[in-house]
């Protein structure tokens, strides 16, 4: 039927969901069986579903054989298939590195003037014990150092003056050290900008110099070493400067703080060994918490001690499996992965406590294989949904752009599967197991003494009932006696998840410091504030970043492309974002005026390839060297320009851009012109900073096709870009995900709207909860909220489930409050579980491991909160009334009468024995 305005009418749609009720109950019921059946097989041969499953386990384990670590941060945090990450790699084809860096950081011990005289001496002094440094292979500097004019280059603060030798003849006091540092020029005729290499300078009115808080000294290594030798030597330097992992300041004058290419990977590996007392602690917590409430924890027959122990290391051997099967599928392991063990023991010790709720509540008259068979119908459906949907929720957080959180969605997504497989049967196989020991009345955990008369006797029904779920059904009954109840309770709810959008509203900063990963006390994290406070955090160059300008595939000799560039430099210069002081770094306007002083001396540069220009043509000036004030007159034409370009290139005025110009086959086939932005110090402004330079690619596109502008911080800037897109879009799938996996379940739209809303109002929290801790929302926080989906649906999911399994005849609000008696005590102590589990990160080391206690804090408090109270208040209001009655699930709902007994059973049992 249809109604006349041609919508369906209320009995077709009412037949249509009856219709679809019908047939996702039948296939609950299909599966259900066959889950039930693999825990009653499991059941019946226990030893054996232990030992293939612990053998299956390390089987898989041995993908660790394929261990790889990654740690470099433009292989994590960036996203790798970016026009930026294109550009950067197309760079560093023809633009490579000549050389790795060791840097040295000096300040005055005394917080002062490090130009002085005497502390300049000391300066000298670190730089010659750094030169006499000999490694473990017997290498010194000299060995590894890059050549200029047959001597080791000098870089940094060294290249103004030169070595000790230089200093000892050519300084005698502090003002000849200032007069050295403000020359215009180095003594190799490159251009010198003292903020390359001294920090906190201050100057007089003339612009001079006349004191600074710090100065880098470089040591640059050449390439053509083994990367081993190479980290071999830097070993070395960063032990002379350090003592155990901290900066140790051995000079009397000033303080030294080191760096090297190897000191990342070295701290960051660093980072849980310096936790592993934590993660102890956090071990021995959650597997005392779960022996003691897995059963009751009252008796000494009748508590579940043992298992509740073996349970955590169950899951531990599921994350073994996972992460060994993630290793032989090439997934690289990342310094996160070393958290999510701690995160995957309370996803699935909550499993244990659900299925020995289910097993308890059974009849006990039946066997053990026939009471694990109706518990994992009743439950394991639920739990095999959340497992599902948090798989799917991984999976395709994985579709993220940024390899870090793919990794760690692969490594979580395998290693969940595990841990819903050995529950439904090794978990199971254990529980019959632990079950046979109550029935023989042996003692917990001394499996082989058995119990005696001196021992506490059962005590009476009420008082074995676990009081838990009674006092959270209790508070449901509460909450839900009345209308007003509900409102408060709904109201309140909404409040928070009002405020947190309204915090989001003012923005969320997307910062992101590789420095979080790295422990609290590093000699790198010195390193890094001083850098931070003396230079700015992303300078390679005093508070400037280096960019270039690339051009590639055109003909470099003709008039118009010679303007071009001209033109190009001058808008580069003009950009908001680059340092005018600077100015710009142009070959072809210092070749220019080269091949004009050298016209017709050259068989590379005669007269007649010469094209008369205007001297004040616009653009010109831009890159005109130092003291020079007019442009040349003429440009050099003809095929004779790439050969006058590498002899300009060799020469003393034109040295300095050696590495600008790249050949192919005697013709210039790639140019870069040069320059510096200014200091940034949010993303937002680094953001700004990389669209301007894209929109200056995007316009000379059509004058000079597939030029671009790239800086090797342009890829982070870009992260910073795309990832509230990238976050809105993960969570987006996410929910989909469980849109469609709660459809098929829950079935009625009312219940998935309900799981929905739930769901949603959790993140809302969580978003607040960013804001509230003061965090950033970059690639850790993201894995948290990929992460949180798998908590939520466990607190969830469950409860709504076993609301749609209560008798329908019931009102909502018996049935909400039967679902928290059956199902709360699980999902509280599942959410206590993974409290547990993240505590001990509170208390961490690392940044990056607080992060993840801040934000499982907000999961676990937002989440358990929804679970237990928000949610079954919502259903007791708006829960769906119709469904398909089956016999495929037991009803064992109603634990009043399943409690009574199971304990008149255990008290006849005892009168037996007695007599």
């Amino acid at each position: 039927g249809f109604s006349k305005t041609g919508a369906p009418s209320a009995p077709a749609m009412a037949a249509c969901l009856n219709a679809w009720l019908r047939c996702t109950s039948q296939g609950e019921e299909a599966v259900g069986h066959a889950l039930g059946r693999m825990a009653k097989v499991s059941s019946r041969n226990p030893w054996k579903c232990v030992l293939i499953s612990l053998l299956g386990c390390l089987l898989c384990g041995l993908g660790v054989l394929r261990f790889n670590a990654v740690s470099e941060a433009r292989e994590l945090w960036v996203d790798q298939g970016s026009q930026q990450m294109k550009n950067l790699d197309w760079v560093e084809g023809y633009f490579a590195a000549r050389g790795r860096i060791c840097r040295l950081i000096i300040t005055a011990k005394d917080g002062g003037n490090v130009l002085e005289l005497e502390k300049m001496r000391e300066v000298f002094q670190v730089a010659d014990d750094v030169r006499a440094l000999v490694d473990g292979n017997g290498k010194v500097f000299a060995d590894f150092c890059v050549l200029s004019q047959n001597l080791c280059f000098n870089a940094g603060v060294l290249r103004y003056i030169g070595n000790t030798s230089d200093f000892n003849e050519t300084i005698e006091s502090t003002a000849d050290v200032l007069s050295a540092i403000n020359a215009e020029r180095y003594s190799d005729g490159a251009d010198a900008y003292p903020s390359d290499s001294l920090g906190g300078i201050q100057r007089n009115a003339s612009g001079s110099v006349i004191s600074a808080a710090a100065l880098r000294v470089d040591f640059i290594l050449r390439l053509d070493h083994a990367d081993e030798e190479l980290k071999n030597w830097e070993l070395s330097v960063t032990e002379l400067f350090t003592e155990n992992q901290l900066s140790k300041q051995s000079y009397s004058r000033v303080n030294v703080f080191v760096n090297a290419k190897r000191s990342q990977d070295d701290e960051l590996s660093r980072t849980v060994q310096a936790d592993i007392p934590l993660f102890a602690v956090a071990f021995v917590l959650m597997a005392t918490f779960c022996a003691i409430f897995l059963g009751k924890a009252a008796s000494w027959t009748q508590s579940r001690r043992l298992l509740g122990a073996v349970e955590f290391y169950l899951v531990l051997f599921g994350c073994i499996a996972g992460y060994g099967t993630a290793m032989l599928l090439g997934v690289p392991f990342t310094v996160l992965q070393q958290i999510l063990p701690f995160i995957l023991v309370g996803i699935g010790i909550d499993d244990a406590f659900v299925i020995s709720g289910a097993f308890d509540a059974t009849d006990p008259s039946l066997g053990f294989p026939e009471r694990m068979e109706k518990a994992i119908q009743r439950v394991g459906v639920s739990i095999t949904l959340t497992k599902v949907t948090s798989l799917a929720a991984f999976l395709l957080g994985a579709t993220c752009a940024f390899p870090s959180v793919q990794y760690f969605c692969y490594y979580a997504s395998t290693s969940v599967f595990f841990i819903w497989l050995l529950h439904l049967t090794t978990f199971c196989a254990l529980l019959t197991l632990d079950a046979q020991r109550q029935r023989a009345k042996r003692l917990d955990p001394f499996l082989c003494v058995a119990g005696s008369r001196c021992l506490p006797a059962l005590k009476d029904e009420e008082t074995q009932r676990e009081p838990l779920g009674e006092v959270l059904a209790a508070m449901i009954r509460l909450l839900t006696g009345n209308v007003i109840g509900i409102v408060v309770t709904i109201l309140i709810f909404l409040a928070v998840a009002c405020v947190s959008v309204w915090q989001v509203s003012s923005g969320l900063s997307t910062d992101f410091n590789i420095m979080d990963l790295s422990p609290d006390q590093s000699f790198l994290r010195d390193f890094y504030n001083m850098e931070q406070e003396h230079f700015g955090g992303l300078s390679t160059g005093g508070l400037a970043l280096p960019t270039a300008y690339y051009v590639q595939d055109v003909d470099f000799s003709t008039v118009e492309v010679q303007r071009y560039l001209e033109e190009l430099g001058a808008e580069i210069v003009a950009l908001d974002g680059v340092n005018q002081d600077r100015g710009l770094k142009s070959w072809h306007s210092v070749f220019t005026l080269w091949a004009n002083d050298h016209r017709g001396t050259k068989a590379s540069l005669p007269t007649g390839a010469f094209v008369s220009m205007e001297t004040n043509r616009t653009g010109c000036t831009a890159a005109l060297p130092a003291g020079v004030t007019s442009c040349a007159s003429a440009f050099l034409t003809g095929s004779t320009f790439a050969t006058a370009v590498r002899e300009f290139l060799t020469s003393r005025m034109g040295s300095q851009f050696e590495d600008d110009v790249i050949f192919v086959e005697n013709q210039i086939k790639v140019a870069r012109l040069r320059a510096v932005h200014i200091d940034t110090v949010n993303s937002n402004q680094q953001v700004e900073l990389l669209e301007e330079t894209e929109r200056l690619s995007e316009a000379w596109q059509g004058k000079l096709p597939g030029s671009f502008m790239s800086a090797q911080a342009y890829i982070f800037f870009d992260q910073y870009r795309i990832i509230v897109a990238q976050m809105t879009s993960s969570i987006g799938l996410c929910l989909g995900a469980v849109l469609v996996i709660s459809a098929l379940v829950l079935a009625h739209p009312l219940s998935v709207l309900i799981v929905i809303i739930v769901l949603a109002l959790v993140f809302m929290d969580l978003i607040g909860n960013i804001i509230l801790w003061g965090l950033d929302l970059n690639s850790i926080s993201m894995i948290n909220l990929v992460m949180a989906v798998g908590l939520v649906i466990d607190y969830s999911m469950h409860m709504a489930h076993n609301f749609s399994l209560q008798n329908s005849a019931l009102s909502r609000k018996k049935r909400a409050e039967l679902a928290v008696r059956e199902m709360g005590q699980p999902i509280f102590l599942g959410v206590c579980t993974t409290f547990l589990a993240i505590l001990p990160l509170g208390f961490s080391s690392s940044q990056a491991f607080r992060v993840f206690f801040k934000m499982f804090f907000g999961i676990v408090l937002a989440g358990g909160a929804h679970g237990l109270i928000f949610l079954p208040v919502l259903l007791s209001f708006m829960g769906p009334t119709m469904s398909v009655e089956t016999d495929s699930v037991e009803a064992i709902s109603n634990v009043e009468d399943a409690s009574k007994k199971s304990a008149n059973a255990e008290k006849e049992e005892i009168k037996t024995q007695d007599v």
